[in-house]
């Protein structure tokens, strides 16, 4: 491949069931870029995606600048038909902003800057009642990415703090 990309993940090392996760992120742009913070069910290595669950807080795509998703896997409920809306903000690439998730027994709620972007009911019947570890990544093409400009030589998603609540 022509470009490499990086991912930090609390795997093995940090795994929680509810309560608030906030990143405060400033992110890259470029056509082709695809930065994330986002989690996955702790499970994985016995119960593989889409079944241990993945809840992304925050999705950007250099393509459609400025436009944040937010995302839920599941069985029944991955890739083209996942569950998940989509909100435009301003300057996501220029300025900070503080992308959260309010996790419990009941409900998931993702909002950017205390703007609710999506918000599920939580129950038994979706795998979001466990433990999950955390992701921030900046990936580079894909099917949801796009095509990269070649002009990207470089970009860097910009973590001011990620933060933890019980």
């Amino acid at each position: 491949s022509a470009y490499t990309s990086a991912r930090l993940l609390t795997k093995g090392k940090f795994e929680q069931a509810y309560g608030r996760f906030e990143a405060r992120i400033k992110l890259p742009w470029g056509q082709g870029l695809w930065p994330a913070f986002w989690m996955l069910g702790s499970d994985i290595a016995t119960n593989p995606w889409p079944a241990c669950g993945e809840i992304d807080i925050m999705e950007h795509l250099g393509n459609d600048l400025n436009r944040i998703y937010a995302t839920l896997h599941y069985p029944g409920r991955s890739g083209g038909n996942a569950n998940g809306a989509s909100r435009v903000i301003t300057n996501a690439t220029t300025e900070y902003h503080i992308y959260s998730l309010d996790w419990s027994a009941t409900e998931i709620k993702i909002s950017v800057d205390g703007q609710v972007i999506h918000t599920v009911a939580n129950s038994a019947s979706i795998p979001f009642n466990h433990n999950f570890f955390i992701i921030c990544n900046v990936a580079m093409g894909g099917n949801f990415g796009g095509t990269i400009d070649p002009a990207v030589t470089n970009a860097s998603m910009e973590i001011d703090y990620i933060r933890v609540y019980q």
